[in-house]
């Protein structure tokens, strides 16, 4: 069975919208509704199962080292726009602040080099969709495609929690790209809470050196509330890091049979402290 698991370096970054373009643009015969963990068991009978979780960008060394079948999209987004942005199940708070960009980018950046882990910026999955289709077809050759991206809202039907997610379905379009720029004291109060995102820009393409805080020189800071707290506590980071392998090596056992199971263990253990 081929396995496709979308993850993104936070909330906000277009896993919904990604999902969705593939369900239907490509042959792809089970997948999640909305949100499931990249150890979510599929059905016997999958030729293609599609799951995506954003935060499981924390848990996916483990089990791409070693299964051969998963293929992982990570999307990313300008930091600014993500922290910008509002959800259509709480559209008058924006949703998540720059705790979970400043976690989970370390996560993505190690894994970037890896054949199998994609990184798409949501910026070309919405200014140049069909480019962005043809990309994946190159980076994950099983793929069969069945309708373009650009066209994708024409036979889209996503769940109601999606939806909401994607506040409607509608042609994919930029107009979302950049709107940060409508919100610089949301930008200023998050920087001063989570600390200068600037390196970060230049490293993902987004500013070629920190002239861009410019703008915000003169701006009131917003300290307002997001639906998500602020910041992680030290429980939940460990949590977090040690979620890393628990469910992971849980899969594995139920995946390569007891048998084998001591051998993929010892096998992903190893390559994490070489990683470390």
């Amino acid at each position: 069975m081929k396995r496709i698991h979308i993850v993104g370096v936070s909330p906000r970054t277009g896993t919904t919208l990604m999902l969705e373009v593939m369900k239907v643009c490509f042959q792809i015969d089970c997948h999640s509704d909305h949100e499931d963990r990249i150890t979510a068991w599929s059905p016997d009978e999958c030729s293609v199962f599609m799951t995506k979780k954003p935060s499981d960008v924390v848990r996916v060394w483990p089990l791409i080292s070693v299964d051969r079948q998963l293929y992982v999209i990570c999307m990313v987004r300008d930091p600014r726009d993500i922290i910008t942005s509002r959800h259509g199940s709480d559209p008058n708070q924006y949703w998540a602040g720059l705790r979970f960009w400043n976690l989970y980018t370390e996560y993505a950046d190690s894994l970037a080099s890896h054949p199998r882990f994609v990184t798409v910026r949501y910026e070309d999955l919405v200014r140049e969709p069909d480019r962005v289709q043809s990309r994946l077809m190159n980076e994950i050759p099983f793929l069969a495609k069945t309708a373009s991206f650009s066209k994708y809202h024409e036979a889209a039907s996503p769940s109601e929690t999606s939806e909401n997610a994607l506040r409607g379905v509608r042609p994919i379009s930029d107009s979302s790209v950049g709107r940060w720029r409508s919100h610089l004291s949301r930008v200023k109060g998050q920087i001063k809470i989570h600390g200068d995102i600037t390196q970060d820009l230049i490293k993902y393409g987004y500013e070629e050196d920190g002239s861009w805080k410019d703008v915000l020189s003169d701006v009131e800071p917003d300290f307002s509330k997001s639906h998500w707290t602020e910041k992680f506590s030290e429980g939940e980071v460990r949590k977090i890091k040690r979620g890393k392998y628990k469910q992971s090596l849980r899969l594995l056992a139920r995946k390569v049979g007891v048998k084998d199971f001591l051998s993929e263990v010892k096998s992903v253990l190893s390559m994490d402290a070489e990683e470390r």
